[in-house]
């Protein structure tokens, strides 16, 4: 049976039953501006796996200070302990057993790549994200080094979020919201953090340390119910989609279900561009880490602020990220003066520039001043804030229908700099003083600045060869082969 779809000039062989459920699909409601929705779930999706890891950074500090014996005050009763007490070597064991986890999922979901939906493969790493984070606490009474074990299986759960940033990039965004979509996407880290933080200092003052784990985990929950009732791979596949929606998303385009290209390997590594982004990445987040894994460590035993105050200035500096994000977004989209390879180049000297000069700007502040070292490091942080148009816009620019792979290769540098990030903390800075902490801002402060220069004297913002449409004859030679 023959029936002609949108286009005049084609037709397409249904059966019987498919011609019902496309009848059906017709009848079915549509949600309007659905492509924001699906940003926005997408980058909930992503954030609610980094806060609830970001959970366990706030509890080890929850109702400690230097003075207090901490350890002391765990085995008076070991089954219902006031603090999260543990040997330092397992505390940074802790720390690096998240990324540990990502580093080592990420490699197997490029294998699934095209085997497995990207809905299917969030769905159910983030249902074990969910029930690893409300286990923590609960199994912590029992055996405490089930921690370490929870966390690997959280962060090995959450890694298909990290390719999930480049996959709605490369399907879900129109040419001309690139820079405001990336933006939002690329904030899911700030959102996740600022959930937590902000939530953190009340329900360690009122309910304790426990209560921090199984808020994340509610929050999962909540994401998890969106996604599984709205989220698709693509356009094509979402039945709530109107035609005239599709048509903005993917102009001259048929709404049908594509294959999914694979990575010219060859090529892509070497594309100049493609290795500015990455040096970029390399700089920014091994660079920024050290204060946005320990900023609750530094803020509450290095400068010596309360609980309270510590949750505040990481909450504002991380929603200053959130907000710095969008604009800058906003911005690259809206400034079409200049060439794109101009305006992330601009931007990404702001973002890594100028919080490289922060960062070792901050280390030399008298400590005693404890509000002037709060605010310079919320300060560096909310810089990084820039980089959405910055490394990671060039990236979706020169990578094109591959995002979602380079995405996937961030994934995995930001996994290798918190797995050994920890150590060198633990090696230049044992005791968490502001003396100690000083070697780590400036060296990380040059690494931040060393990037930029690299970044801006190698990118090209535009987007490589290897994405551009492949000769039939060359394909059909391949294939041959």
């Amino acid at each position: 049976l023959q029936m002609p779809d949108k286009d005049a000039d084609q037709s397409t062989i249904l059966l019987p039953h498919k011609i019902v459920a496309q009848f059906q699909s017709k009848q079915q409601w549509k949600i309007p501006h659905l492509r924001y929705f699906i940003v926005v779930i997408g980058t909930l999706s992503a954030s609610i796996g980094v806060g609830s890891s970001f959970a366990y950074n706030f509890a080890v500090v929850c109702g400690v200070n230097q003075t207090m014996d901490v350890r002391a005050i765990y085995e008076q009763s070991p089954s219902n302990s006031p603090v999260m007490y543990f040997p330092p070597g397992i505390t940074n064991l802790i720390y690096s057993s998240f990324p540990a986890g990502n580093i080592i999922t990420l490699f197997g979901l490029i294998a699934l790549r095209g085997k497995v939906s990207v809905r299917n493969q969030v769905m159910v790493g983030t249902a074990i994200s969910t029930l690893a984070t409300g286990l923590i606490p609960i199994a912590y009474d029992y055996w405490p080094t089930s921690t370490l074990v929870l966390k690997l299986i959280q962060g090995a759960a959450v890694a298909p979020t990290i390719p999930l940033i480049g996959h709605i990039a490369a399907n879900w965004t129109p040419l001309a919201e690139v820079g405001f979509f990336i933006a939002i996407l690329s904030s899911y880290s700030q959102v996740g953090i600022f959930i937590t933080m902000s939530s953190a200092g009340p329900l360690c003052d009122y309910y304790g340390w426990r209560s921090i784990f199984y808020f994340n985990a509610c929050c999962s929950a909540v994401v998890l119910s969106l996604w599984f009732f709205f989220f698709h791979d693509t356009p094509a596949q979402h039945n709530r989609l109107s035609d005239k929606e599709f048509q903005i998303i993917k102009p001259n385009e048929k709404n049908v279900v594509q294959k999914k290209p694979k990575v010219p390997f060859r090529e892509f590594f070497k594309n100049a561009s493609v290795w500015a982004v990455l040096i970029a990445a390399i700089g920014n987040y091994n660079g920024i880490s050290p204060l946005i894994v320990f900023s609750s460590a530094v803020l509450k035993k290095a400068v010596g602020l309360t609980d309270m105050q510590t949750s505040n200035y990481n909450a504002i500096s991380f929603f200053m990220q959130l907000v710095l994000k969008i604009v800058s977004g906003i911005l690259s989209d809206r400034w079409t003066s200049v060439s794109e390879s101009f305006k992330t180049r601009f931007f990404n000297t702001i973002s890594c520039g100028f919080a490289g000069v922060f960062m070792i700007a901050t280390a030399f502040l008298p400590v005693e001043n404890k509000v002037l070292c709060a605010v310079f490091i919320t300060v560096t942080q909310s810089f990084i804030g820039f980089n959405s148009a910055g490394f990671n816009k060039a990236a979706m620019i020169v990578t094109k229908q591959y995002a979602h792979f380079i995405v996937t290769l961030i994934g995995v540098i930001i996994s290798a700099s918190t797995i050994f990030e920890p150590f060198l903390v633990w090696a230049v800075a044992p005791d968490t003083t502001w003396d100690q902490w000083f070697y780590l801002l400036v060296l990380h402060g040059a690494i931040l600045a060393l990037s930029n220069v690299i970044f801006c004297f190698m990118i090209r913002a535009k987007p490589a060869k290897f994405t551009e449409p492949r000769p039939i004859l060359k394909l059909v030679d391949e294939n041959r082969q």
